[in-house]
């Protein structure tokens, strides 16, 4: 073997793989006794010196942060050194005696579910501190998961993230379509580990993984991998189906929310206690349905003679709402019932379907019901709460909610949800402990945490506000809500360029993020960025041409710059899709008067009052037109107005413009040249504003 020391100390002892993208060796440290190790040698395809100096400096970033990540965690590969020799770069990483998981994956011979289960949750407890560091692994697969010798613990080896910088895709079998795209997810991860559960679960080797990209559904991408003659428990193919599902919007986010799953689906408690699982919350408000509820408790209970059509129509129903075909599922539930009049789990699963088609009455009528049949169903209580909420009956909804939370004390989903409708009766103190309360119980709740930053904000506790939304991004950092409303408190504390940054990273990990665009062009505009600004309002209409909020904000925008026509154009967009928008007459008003057209600037402003009597911006602009048409009195009357109003909002520098002018005019003096007029955005706010 090659008698050369690697950077003056590695001696090769064989060749482990050469493939294109990078060779792989054993090594032996002649410094150390005993002591071997991977070393793989990365080969770059540019010589450009200048490309070189870019993909070095990426390369030895990501090696710093695989070097901590092993540190962290003893089932993470090592990574020993660096070094770059000959124009080469090399990556030295602990040698771990054992096997792959393909000595364990063998043609034809499945491994038990327990197997698998066990295979998936030891890998995904390693995810989750991958990902919490910002990394992902993108090359997950048999061959880079070794049982330790040692121990038998599961070993993650060889992250792809060092080969992401030369685009290394060599395991398409276990890569979802995001990633060959380039638009990498942390649950492409997820996909790739679910891909290995199924090969685990069929007897496929990584050859033969490939067949299955044949057998996916043509027209939803979906993998096709069961069928008649697999036994296997529906609820573990359900999880593994949602780990891989084509559009990773649909895919498990995170880690984290696998691993729940799959511990419900083992828990010996779980299975002998009729414990109601967690709502799957609305995006952006936390309002949702129920999880499938298990057959087994109410299962047993049933006469013999029914034992066979009831818990086929549950699990018919129980299918068909998943598949979010709610109104199927209703049919069945409603069968059910009629079958058994008694039977509380149909009702509070038909409850929640009818939650779904947004029939809140019906929801809450089912949930009472299941309540009648069995008043310790905490789930029932619930469920109604959630239903009470969206009926606008805050205080009801808080009562069911509390009476949940005294038959199961530790349900972080019922103080999110009581939190929820204090906040909707202005008790903000009552909400910030349950929030913090469901945030002790379940510390990653990502929810939580939004909302009790949404609200802290609020209450001007802003620090505290941006601690909430850091915590989310540590725990999830690919959570577009996090940055978004973490700008949004940035803009609070003035602090622009801080939120400029969040409101590009939301938009880089959600590309159609309106919320974001609207807030980062008006920074832009602020800043005098132009350009910038008109390109985010711009992709606003292109993404949704009927966002109105838009149209008023690059009014604003071309106003600022002097395109007064453009910005009438704008705002007449605006008034076509909501003829009731004060805001749209009263900008364009503005946009009139600068281009000397005082009757219609006039016209706009008094629309404007006669649509929203408490307008103040309108009152004190046509003020501003009838001092220039010197009407005294109607000037001096509207000012006033506007300074009742202006002062009523807590708008004290408007309120003291609105003086100033009146003080003008009752002194004869003829200053409205200078009066400056005023704008108003119709905000499209955040998610939980």
């Amino acid at each position: 073997m090659n008698s050369h020391l690697l950077d003056g100390r590695y001696r090769i002892l064989k060749v482990l793989n050469d493939g294109e993208k990078a060779k792989t060796y054993l090594a032996e440290d002649v410094n150390l006794p005993v002591k071997q190790f991977v070393v793989k040698q990365l080969n770059f395809p540019t010589k450009n010196p200048q490309n070189l100096t870019i993909l070095h400096r990426l390369f030895a970033n990501k090696v710093t942060t695989l070097e901590q990540l092993g540190q962290e965690h003893d089932q993470i590969q090592k990574l020993v050194a660096y070094f770059e020799e000959n124009e080469e770069f090399y990556i030295v990483q602990e040698f771990i005696p054992g096997l792959p998981l393909t000595d364990e994956i063998l043609p034809g011979q499945p491994l038990r579910e327990d197997q698998v289960i066990s295979l998936l949750s030891e890998i995904l407890e390693i995810l989750v501190v991958v990902h919490t560091r910002g990394v992902i692994h993108q090359d997950i697969k048999p061959e880079n998961i070794i049982r330790r010798d040692s121990d038998k613990k599961l070993v993650l080896v060889d992250f792809n993230t060092i080969s992401e910088v030369i685009n290394n895709f060599d395991s398409l079998e276990y890569t979802p379509i995001e990633q060959v795209n380039g638009n990498l997810k942390y649950n492409s991860d997820i996909y790739a580990l679910g891909v290995v559960a199924i090969a685990a679960l069929l007897g496929l080797p990584t050859n033969e993984i490939s067949n299955l990209r044949s057998q996916k559904n043509r027209l939803t991408g979906e993998i096709v991998w069961q069928d008649k003659k697999l036994k296997i428990n529906q609820k573990l193919a359900k999880i593994i189906n949602k780990m891989v599902r084509f559009d990773y919007r649909k895919r498990y986010q995170y880690a984290t929310e696998v691993l729940d799953d799959l511990k419900k689906l083992t828990s010996l408690e779980a299975e002998q206690q009729s414990e109601y699982p967690k709502k799957l919350f609305l995006v952006m408000t936390g309002i949702a349905g129920c999880l499938t509820l298990g057959v087994t408790a109410w299962f047993l209970q049933l006469p013999k003679s029914e034992n066979t059509l009831q818990p086929k129509l549950y699990e018919e129903g129980v299918n068909k709402y998943d598949q979010a075909n709610y109104e199927g599922a209703i049919k069945d539930f409603s069968q059910l019932i009629q079958l058994e009049p008694k039977n509380a789990l149909a009702y509070n699963k038909r409850g929640d379907a009818y939650y779904r088609l947004g029939d809140y009455e019906q929801a809450q009528a089912d949930s009472s019901q299941a309540i009648l049949l069995n008043p310790q169903d905490a789930n029932a209580y619930y469920d109604r709460g959630f239903a009470l909420y969206e009926l606008s009956k805050y205080k009801e909804a808080i009562a069911d909610y509390t009476q949940a939370i005294k038959l199961n004390a530790q349900d972080a989903y019922a103080y999110y949800g009581r939190a929820l409708a204090r906040v909707q009766l202005k008790d903000n103190k009552g909400a910030l402990g349950d929030l913090t309360k469901a945030i002790a119980i379940k510390p990653q709740y990502t929810e939580a945490y939004l909302q009790r930053g949404i609200l802290r904000r609020r209450l001007k506790l802003r620090q505290a506000a941006i601690q909430d939304f850091d915590r989310i991004i540590k725990i999830n950092p690919s959570d577009a809500k996090a940055y978004y409303q973490r700008g949004l408190t940035q803009v609070f504390n003035k602090q622009k360029y801080a939120a400029l940054q969040d409101y590009s990273d939301a938009i880089n990990i959600n590309p159609k993020y309106i919320e974001a665009y609207l807030n980062r062009g008006d920074i832009y505009s602020d800043l005098g960025n132009k350009i910038e600004a008109t390109e985010d309002y711009n992709t606003i209409l292109q993404i949704d041409p009927k966002f109105l909020a838009a149209y008023i904000h690059r009014g604003i925008h071309r106003f600022s710059f002097g395109d007064y026509k453009g910005a009438i154009e704008d705002y007449t967009e605006a008034l076509k899709l909501d003829p009731n928008d004060a805001a749209a007459y009263n900008n364009r008003g503005n946009a009139y008067l600068e281009l000397g057209n005082k009757k219609a600037a006039n016209q706009d402003y008094s629309q404007a009052i006669a649509i929203d009597a408490n307008n103040a911006l309108a009152y004190y602009n046509r003020g501003v037109i009838r001092a220039k048409q010197k009407n005294k009195q109607g000037a001096i009357a509207d000012f006033k107005k506007a300074a009742k109003l202006f002062q009523q909002q807590g708008e004290k520098a408007s309120y003291q413009d609105a003086q100033r002018e009146i003080a003008i005019l009752q002194n004869n003096s003829v200053a409205v040249k200078t009066t400056r007029l005023k704008s108003g955005r119709r905000e499209k706010k955040g998610s939980g504003e």
